[in-house]
């Protein structure tokens, strides 16, 4: 079972992290073009689940913070905790939902696709 966040949550913890409050790094694993039509503000990095497990060395210096993933819908960020712990990443959770959630329950503006 992969830890999960909800959206809301996840959007207090961003504005907690803005405000110096919170300490964590956030990692879209959707494609570079999913990207362009909707962005979580305050994400750090965007590496494609696809490509996660090849590109997990970028990652090595958050290895001691919380990563907080997300996706389209919740299916690929679950992959990609899969891919941090067997990585050896000991903290990280799913953002359950992904965008499609974040647009229904934070962010009405944030465009679905």
């Amino acid at each position: 079972m992969v830890p999960e966040i909800d959206v809301v949550s996840f959007k207090k913890r961003l504005d907690a992290r803005a405000e110096g409050k919170d300490d964590f790094f956030v990692l879209d694993v959707r494609n570079p073009n999913e990207q362009q039509i909707a962005l979580v503000p305050g994400t750090d990095k965007l590496i494609p689940v696809s490509e996660l497990a090849a590109r997990i060395d970028e990652l090595k210096n958050q290895i001691d913070k919380e990563i907080l993933v997300y996706c389209r819908s919740g299916g690929r960020s679950g992959m990609a905790c899969g891919i941090l712990a067997q990585a050896g990443f000991k903290s990280y959770k799913n953002v359950a939902g992904g965008i499609l959630a974040y647009s229904d329950l934070v962010d009405p503006s944030m465009q679905k696709y």
